[in-house]
């Protein structure tokens, strides 16, 4: 209880003082009182006695918590206790990932209060010479320390007082070699029409023209393909957790649902496979009295219930191209999703209509990670300027 009262200094003019209990020292265990004077006004007395309050609690509060949280991985823990509450499984899975393999064993066992931003210089520029995801480890680690100041553990972010070193390019990579063009998606789709081979064919081609992600594709229902209006529906995405089990998730963001149109022969191949996987389940007894709830690529017909696809098919489908036809270019089955945004690049769609059919929510992730510049693009441009420049 604080008392406030007015007082006569010795060159006669009038002032106010207060004295209060703030509290409990910690240390001593003994009361804090205090005893201040000299204000003009009661109200500025008020004031102070209320900034003394203030900043004894959080004093206190910050006493506290430093008994129970040292390092950073105490508080990591204490903000993704939090944090989890709000993400998908899957996000769960990554953000965990990040920092058991890399964030924790940097700064894991560090006092939160000695970390310093040259340290955190050192283990930014460490990440970056052999991970491409560095961006995202500042990005976690600098969310903990945020959090640190926001429950008044500490009064700075060193992560945010690092330089992002610049990525260093592979110039052993070529860009070639990460997707078909035009002739070698041709020869693709042949192998796997000599392999008979009529999922993996209906499943590549809605890779290669639809421009799905893994997840997307083995995640569409029969209800999402409407073959009147030739359109398709991504609202769901199929993933696995860590334990193997597969579970159907929304899409990766917002912009990722959508609506595209697929075109004829993409869509006589669907109804092919369709009444392919109909006419098999028929020759075994089995009838479905509701089809459009039956995932498109199921592992099997021999149950009526949906069975999604195992995570690594796709990559066992081109495994057995390779095999198969050696002289057969392989790439990786995300980069059928690359290979659809340069063939329509290639093809004369704008990058906004690229981005719209891949989902993105901005044309320049389209630009920077899909869309390359083919080389029959390439002539076709360098013909272009010439003819132009007929000189």
């Amino acid at each position: 209880m604080a008392t406030f009262k007015q007082y006569i200094k010795k060159n006669g003019s009038k002032a106010w003082q207060f004295q209060s209990y703030l509290g409990i020292n910690p240390m001593t265990g003994n009361p804090v009182k205090t005893t201040r004077r000299g204000f003009k006004t009661k109200k500025e007395a008020q004031l102070e006695l209320n900034r003394l309050l203030v900043d004894f609690e959080k004093e206190d509060f910050k006493r506290k918590n430093e008994k129970q949280i040292k390092t950073f991985k105490d508080l990591y823990q204490l903000w993704f206790e939090q944090h989890s509450r709000d993400v998908k499984q899957t996000t769960i899975q990554r953000i965990q990932s990040h920092f058991d393999n890399h964030i924790l064993p940097k700064l894991g066992n560090k006092n939160i209060t000695s970390i310093t931003p040259l340290y955190c210089q050192k283990c930014l520029n460490e990440w970056s010479e052999t991970l491409i995801s560095y961006k995202q480890l500042r990005v976690y680690s600098s969310k903990v320390f945020k959090y640190g100041i926001l429950i008044g553990l500490i009064d700075v972010n060193p992560m945010d007082r690092t330089i992002t070193p610049k990525q260093k390019k592979n110039s052993t990579k070529q860009e070639s070699d990460s997707f078909y063009t035009r002739e070698e998606l041709k020869q693709f789709f042949e192998c796997l029409e000599q392999l008979e081979d009529k999922r993996a064919y209906a499943f590549f081609r809605v890779l290669a023209f639809l421009g799905l992600r893994k997840g997307e594709a083995m995640a569409l229902t029969w209800k999402d393909i409407d073959f009147k209006n030739n359109k398709v529906t991504i609202n769901k995405t199929l993933v696995e957790l860590h334990s193997g089990k597969m579970i159907v998730q929304s899409t990766k963001t917002e912009s990722s649902s959508r609506t595209i149109t697929m075109d004829q022969q993409t869509a006589n191949i669907l109804r092919e496979w369709k009444n392919h996987v109909i006419q098999e389940k028929f020759a075994l007894g089995i009838r479905d009295e509701n089809t459009l709830d039956n995932v498109v690529f199921c592992s099997n017909w021999y149950s009526h219930d949906n069975q999604y696809l195992y995570k690594a098919y796709a990559n066992n489908v081109m495994k057995k191209v390779q095999r198969n036809f050696p002289d057969m270019k392989i790439i990786r089955v995300h980069d059928f999703r690359k290979t659809n945004a340069s063939l329509l690049f290639e093809a004369g769609a704008s990058i906004k209509d690229v981005a719209q059919r891949l989902g993105h929510k901005s044309t320049k992730t389209t630009t920077d990670i899909y869309v390359k510049v083919t080389p029959a693009k390439q002539n076709e441009t360098a013909e272009m300027f010439a003819k132009y420049m007929a000189f």
